[in-house]
């Protein structure tokens, strides 16, 4: 693809206002925990039928997006560091996007026996996320279905000792509020991102929703003393590309924040690009316009799929294909959600000028626009 039209897609999404995208890579939907509102294994292709993508498909995909700019790239699952390959698949990626990336995972922080967070950061990982929903060792497993929060604890210290940024991810539930607010307190002395995140009506979080939701405004509202001469962090400074606003008390070390994804919709600031186990790329995990990335592998055209997720994100919010407006881009492990067929490839479509750029998100209390 000629080199003016990498520029000018780049340039027509940062007219959007938006963030530029990055790489979000499911990699693997394997768990040796079991979250009540994950539950991964009751999932039906649990451990995955197909052929997952390889350590040297993730340094080619990685290599193609920095090509256009892409700076950043965050591995999920499942638990990631199960697999074994995960330092290559690490290494492969800093590689490919560059000396300046962003290099990121969300793990339980209990990790298996040989794999250290020092080998994790000297293979490129400059950011851990960890999931911790309660500091209780008995609570954290009712939770969490095993591991223990100290593990969890001193990983998070090891990685601030090695400079690496961190971010807590703390699912909100009503039965277990203080534990959350327990999590969020180790901003006090921590200078960590506590991400205090509302439950999803969707998987298993279904049977859980009606009795255990309970919305940002409302946590908000409990957390006043907190947030009342708070001074607000910028989501560039913490290295955040996510919605919402965070929150550094007065006299805090770090900052609290909110993914608030059920209570307000967030579609029109998302940019990630996401990226099955099995290699699908999905730049809006509701919707049908799909890209399976092998068969760019295989045949050394890479650069297609990009152009078609770079304007397929420029048109997400006013295209016809896309089936109209949708409401909230979903991260989480939902690859597998039954999805109707579409069209692996869309042409081209005409770039937009910035005056003609899709609207930004009108969060309204119900989450509609």
């Amino acid at each position: 693809m000629p080199a003016t039209q990498h520029r000018d897609l780049a340039t027509a999404f940062a007219a959007t206002g938006r963030n530029h995208p990055y790489l979000a890579f499911t990699l693997n939907s394997l768990c040796n925990l079991d979250c009540v509102f994950c539950k991964p294994r009751c999932m039906p292709d649990y451990g995955h039928k197909d052929r997952p993508l390889t350590a040297s498909d993730y340094a080619h995909i990685a290599a193609e997006a920095g090509a256009w700019q892409v700076r950043k790239a965050h591995c999920s699952g499942g638990e990631p560091t199960l697999r074994a390959d995960i330092l290559d698949v690490i290494a492969g990626l800093a590689d490919g996007l560059g000396p300046d990336a962003a290099i990121g995972m969300t793990s339980h922080g209990n990790l298996r026996r040989g794999l250290t967070v020092e080998k994790l950061q000297r293979a490129g990982l400059t950011y851990l996320n960890i999931s911790l929903h309660s500091l209780d060792p008995t609570r954290s497993a009712t939770i969490m279905g095993g591991g223990d929060p100290r593990t969890a604890r001193a990983t998070v210290d090891t990685a601030l000792s090695l400079g690496l940024r961190v971010k807590i991810n703390c699912v909100l539930q009503r039965s277990y509020l203080d534990d959350a607010f327990a999590v969020a307190e180790l901003a006090r002395e921590l200078p960590i991102a506590v991400r205090l995140i509302e439950l999803q009506n969707i998987g298993p979080a279904r049977a859980l929703f009606d009795t255990e939701f309970i919305s940002e405004a409302e946590v908000r509202g409990r957390l006043d003393q907190w947030f009342a001469n708070a001074g607000e962090v910028s989501r560039g400074q913490l290295g955040v590309r996510s919605p919402g606003r965070y929150l550094s008390p007065a006299g805090w070390a770090g900052s609290i924040g909110f993914i608030s994804n059920s209570s307000c919709a967030t579609c029109s600031d998302a940019n990630r690009i996401k990226i099955t186990p099995t290699g699908v790329a999905r730049p809006c995990i509701l919707h049908n316009r799909d890209i399976p990335l092998k068969p760019h592998l295989a045949d050394g055209t890479l650069h297609d799929a990009f152009a078609h997720l770079f304007q397929a994100m420029l048109e997400r919010d006013r295209n016809e294909a896309w089936q109209g407006f949708h409401y909230v881009d979903y991260d989480l492990r939902w690859d597998r959600m039954e999805r109707p067929e579409g069209t692996p490839v869309l042409p081209l479509l005409p770039i937009l000028a910035p005056d003609t750029a899709p609207p930004s998100c009108t969060r309204t209390a119900t989450g509609e626009r």
